[in-house]
């Protein structure tokens, strides 16, 4: 029975020397270093009046490791042409045992760029889908809006 005990003690023991060991604190004032603040977590906004929005779906290949993902990707240059330069990301998701899914917002002008981009950086590592898209959330918001004073009129 002792010495079923033993390791339960032990394990209570080595518990309890971690506060009684903790740090003490000092007297002195550290200075503390400002904090430079990093970039932006969103880039400078496109303006929308000559600009889309593109989903990207960059589905894993099942038959392939990430480590002969990133070799394709890497061989063929995809990180230095994708996103485009003059595109935002707007969202980057990564969903486990699918893939990518990118929003991108770019000039009209650069989807043929951002097409060479996924064909020849990303085709051999993901299978691609492509979907010009806009973004539905204003238009949602006046939508219910519209529906709530309606419901009110009718009562």
């Amino acid at each position: 029975m002792l010495t079923k005990m033993i390791p339960l003690i032990l394990f209570l023991l080595a518990g309890l020397s971690g506060p009684l060991a903790a740090q003490q604190p000092v007297d002195k004032q550290v200075p503390v270093t400002p904090v430079t603040p990093g970039p932006p977590a969103l880039p400078e906004a496109i303006p929308t009046k000559d600009s889309v929005l593109v989903t990207i779906v960059l589905k894993h290949q099942q038959d392939k490791n990430l480590q002969e993902i990133r070799r394709v990707l890497e061989a063929q240059g995809f990180w230095d042409m994708f996103p485009p330069e003059d595109a935002r990301v707007v969202s980057w998701t990564l969903a486990m045992g699918f893939g990518h899914v990118i929003v991108l917002q770019l000039p009209a002008n650069a989807v043929r760029r951002l097409n060479l981009a996924i064909e020849n950086g990303a085709w051999g590592a993901y299978d691609s889908e492509i979907y010009l898209s806009y973004d539905y959330k204003s238009i949602f918001e006046e939508y219910t809006a519209k529906r709530e004073e309606a419901r009110e009129d009718r009562n």
